[in-house]
């Protein structure tokens, strides 16, 4: 008889350690790569397809363009620095790129540098090489290298044109291509432009309202609605 219940009780206990390990989920060690598995399997036609697509989903291309255009960038949550021109024959250092990360982007010359400090990050647009002249027909172009810097990593690499017509000229990022794109990290960078131009946009509504108040009384305080006599 007691045989016979221990045999049972050592059933029931392995039934239950059965059950345990099945309801146990094991840790997913390998989590990261499995977020990146879709990518992994994609052929090289597809993957550059699949990031010029995201690339045109965040609007990234028209975003850089109204960054590189402003004429204003007061925030007050944003600390924005121009940097100076840069030539590679000439300078030593650039503020806010290392040497190393200078030679690897194989920049020997930088055009434009715009420096966006904001919640702790920091993104860096740069335009560099510069290469100019005129086509057989006359037309001149104005080109560059498109660098996007987010904390110290390059996240974009492609290529700008500088447009010119009657009231002066724009840079024109343009759409991406397998032509033009040359590097791409993808990142929460490309949200960080909307971030940035939504930000400097409300300070600039913010200050238009305040001037145009400040008008408004000047002049209402010089207009008096009592009569002489």
């Amino acid at each position: 008889m007691m045989s016979e219940k221990l045999h049972k009780l050592g059933f029931l206990a392995g039934k239950l350690f059965a059950k345990t390990v099945n309801e146990v989920k094991p840790i997913d060690t390998n989590k990261e790569t499995t977020k990146t598995d879709s990518t992994q399997i994609l052929d090289p036609e597809e993957k550059i397809k699949k990031v010029i697509e995201i690339l045109y989903l965040k609007n990234v291309s028209k975003n850089i363009d109204n960054l590189l255009n402003r004429f204003e960038y007061e925030s007050n949550e944003i600390i924005f620095k121009r940097g100076e021109y840069f030539n590679s024959a000439s300078s030593e250092k650039v503020d806010g790129l290392s040497n190393e990360l200078i030679s690897d982007l194989d920049i020997n010359e930088i055009n434009t540098h715009l420096h966006f400090k904001y919640k702790e990050k920091l993104l860096q647009i740069l335009l560099t090489n510069n290469s100019s002249g005129s086509y057989p027909d006359g037309d001149a172009y104005d080109s560059y290298e498109l660098i996007v810097i987010y904390n110290d990593v390059c996240v974009l690499k492609d290529s700008v044109s500088r447009e010119f017509d009657t009231y002066g000229s724009n840079y024109r990022v343009g759409s991406f291509s397998s032509n033009s794109l040359k590097s791409f990290k993808n990142g929460s960078w490309m949200d960080d432009l909307e971030f940035l131009i939504k930000n400097l946009d409300e300070y600039e509504k913010n200050r238009s309202s305040m001037e145009e108040e400040i008008k408004t009384k000047k002049l209402a305080d010089k207009l008096d609605l009592n009569p002489l006599d």
